[in-house]
């Protein structure tokens, strides 16, 4: 339970928002020293490795987070189909199962497996729960839209390309380094103080550009592939001769394999592609004291186990839940006595299993929080909780909070909030595909899960000049625990998408697919059988020879969500204001053509295409297109006043009775996905953390 009833700011949620606000804050209450607090509310847990970290086996966070009285999981360890259901029935969050880390949506009426039925609203979202929110399953990828994208009437930001590009550079050293160490760097000067006055070393090492196979080799080796020589594997040397910068290579074999072929594909399509920064630590020869922390301990690196999104076993990934676990309870490190939080005196306080029903204004000023405290070993039994504060950030992600506005709106305790809530919801472009039959090996669960991307319609020549086309591709790889899941699982789709598209057919089709692998599985085990069988392949192989693709791109976000109505309905409820349904906006036309262009060059078979097995499924007969977001955005956007958007450009939200200077309601912000006003068409961690660290500074400057 919290240590008192009331404080000086809550924040609701832990995630890229949530984190780039509190920190700041509490980093400005220490300098105030007049005995203030902060508050975050989590709905999830705590997520952590069950194993040692990589250079030290004695440490466990688990055993820290333990000894702490704190509610912890660990992620799936299994790398094989043990891991899957594992996932499946430990990690998703349920009824039971309330502390689950994967909480998938599918808006609409309730039917045959959440989604069959002629009741889905067409859109099916996959949002985390957790202590580091989004951070916890996210593919580490921190990139910048491009510039155009501001260009946008609906953004009414004021602040110059000079600031936004100092928001951005904030943004990544504190997802790279840590919040506290990107604010204490000479010259910065966005989120006051100026003064250093709460120390903090690197929590991570920053971005890294991780497309070697093995952590530690030469920089100089690390060369990009050539676009017109694609090759399979070979044995691995370092090239003969020195590169030149920029150059192509065609015989760097020390590249992970999708990372080289990928690359090498779509150059052949766009001028503008590259080498992802990504938030993991990576082994870096050129720079081995930045391998440690400032009391000497060894930080973890990559061990390319391609598990990113299902929780990485040495702890690489600069999941928030490290920054948060450093400032509020202190680390495990050094070994056995540890090191005390960073706010030694409370100033922050993270309350997990906290779920928020409902934020109301009170009379005197300030507000009043009621959420259900879960218990850590039954988190299906709540306790009713109130918390008051001077101020609140709304940070629960793009649902969460325009569920919570709803319905704070609708039981009267925020009456006066705009009339534009729950508005402009964008599906961000999300796009998933897959294709069999690579020319080359890709090996899928090899890496990072994700390596490269290619940035289409940027305005130029070279890209092509219509910006409201712009889409962004990314190879994406797939965890060893969903390898036979996918690897049967996408021909089987792929065979139903081909297949008449009744009811009958569709059963029949899957009948038959069930007894062909059945009839393999007992010829098995007779020795005439073919020696050769794809039954026996491991999960690496099934996907050898499979490439998959997610991709974002410049989405109409017309979106609106309103609260269910009854039982059947789910909590939220979105429609397109415009009267098309989500995947027919035409976007996803072009980045089907832009995918159409890319499986010649990497399929052996010129008629192969890339499946999007939720959008192509089926078709009408189960009504089955529902797009599946990863990055949901908007519903309570940012405008220029309450009949335009919710919130400012600042975060604060428009109370739509006032007028004048401060038509706000009075310490009330959001700072996470839900005030963004258009489709960013890139992953948008980057941009929430730097929007809410602009946020932060804001909530200094008022606190």
């Amino acid at each position: 339970m919290p240590k008192a009833t009331h404080y000086t700011v809550v924040v609701i949620g832990t995630g890229f928002g949530g984190t780039m606000t509190a920190i700041p804050i509490a980093r400005e209450i220490v300098r105030r020293n007049k005995g203030e607090s902060i508050l975050m509310l989590e709905r999830g847990t705590w997520w952590t490795t069950a194993v040692g970290t990589v250079q030290d086996k004695e440490v466990s966070t688990f055993d820290f987070l333990v000894k702490k009285e704190q509610p912890v999981q660990f992620w799936s360890t299994p790398n094989n189909f043990r891991g899957f259901i594992d996932i499946f029935t430990r990690c998703f969050r349920r009824k039971k199962n309330e502390d689950g880390l994967y909480d998938f949506s599918v808006l609409g009426r309730r039917g045959l497996l959440g989604f069959l039925g002629r009741q889905n609203d067409g859109v099916g979202v996959v949002r985390a729960s957790g202590v580091g929110g989004g951070s916890l399953v996210y593919s580490n990828i921190t990139i910048r839209p491009p510039n155009l994208i501001f260009d946008d009437n609906r953004w009414p930001l004021t602040w110059t390309n000079a600031e936004r590009d100092g928001f951005y550079d904030l943004a990544r050293n504190a997802i790279g380094h840590g919040v506290l160490w990107a604010l204490n760097q000479p010259g910065q000067s966005l989120v006051p103080p100026a003064p250093v006055v709460v120390q903090a070393g690197s929590v991570n090492t920053g971005l890294s550009n991780v497309v070697t196979r093995t952590a530690g080799l030469d920089p100089h080796w690390v060369v990009k592939p050539d676009p017109n020589n694609s090759r399979g594997l070979k044995q691995i040397q370092p090239p003969p001769n020195p590169v030149p910068p920029g150059r192509l290579d065609p015989h760097n074999d020390l590249w992970i394999d999708r990372a080289r072929l990928f690359q090498g594909a779509i150059s052949q399509l766009t001028a503008e592609f590259g080498t992802v920064d990504l938030a993991i630590n990576d082994f870096d020869p050129a720079n081995p004291g930045n391998q440690y922390d400032a009391a000497g301990n060894a930080k973890n690196y990559c061990e390319r186990q391609g598990r990113c999104n299902v929780g990485c076993l040495p702890g690489a990934r600069h999941t928030l839940n490290k920054q948060l676990m450093a400032a509020a309870l202190g680390s495990p490190l050094p070994f056995p006595n540890g090191t005390p939080p960073i706010f030694q005196n409370n100033e922050l306080e993270i309350q997990p299993l906290a779920e928020v029903d409902v934020i109301g204004a009170r009379p005197g000023g300030g507000y009043e929080i009621r959420y259900a405290q879960r218990e850590k070993e039954k988190p299906w039994r709540t306790t009713p909780q109130v918390v008051t504060a001077d101020k609140v950030v709304v940070a629960t992600g793009c649902l969460g909070t325009n569920e919570l506005l709803l319905r704070s709106k609708q039981r009267g305790t925020l009456p006066n909030l705009s009339e534009r809530t729950g508005f402009g919801f964008s599906t961000n472009g999300d796009y998933i595909g897959f294709i069999e039959g690579t020319k080359n090996r890709m090996r899928l669960t090899r890496g990072p899960v994700t390596t490269s991307f290619g940035h289409f319609n940027t305005g130029t020549p070279q890209t092509g000049a219509d910006t409201s086309k712009f889409h962004n591709v990314e190879d994406q790889g797939i965890p060893p625990a969903l390898g036979s899941i996918v690897g049967s699982g996408v021909p089987f789709i792929r065979r139903l998408s081909r297949s008449h598209h009744s009811q009958f057919f569709i059963v029949w089709t899957a009948i038959r697919w069930a007894w062909k692998v059945l009839v393999h599985f007992i010829a098995s085990f007779f020795k005439n059988f073919a020696v050769r069988q794809d039954i026996f392949e491991t999960d690496d192989e099934i996907l050898a020879k499979m490439l998959c693709v997610v991709a974002q791109g410049s989405e109409a976000a017309v979106g609106q969500f309103r609260l269910g109505t009854n039982g059947r309905d789910t909590p939220l409820r979105v429609k397109r204001t415009d009267g098309k349904e989500f995947w027919q906006d035409s976007i996803y036309h072009e980045i089907d053509a832009t995918l159409a262009r890319l499986a010649p060059i990497v399929a052996t078979n010129p008629n192969r295409r890339f499946e999007n097995p939720f959008v192509n499924l089926l078709t009408a007969e189960l009504n089955a297109n529902a797009v599946p977001v990863a990055h949901p955005l908007g519903g309570c956007r940012m405008g220029r006043d309450a009949s335009e958007g919710v919130v400012d450009e600042f975060g604060r939200v428009f109370d739509k009775t006032k007028s004048g200077p401060r038509p706000f309601y009075d310490g009330l912000y959001l700072a996470d996905a839900s005030v963004i006003p258009t489709a960013l068409g890139v992953n948008p961690s980057l941009t929430i953390s730097a929007l809410s660290l602009r946020v932060a500074s804001k909530i200094i400057a008022e606190l």
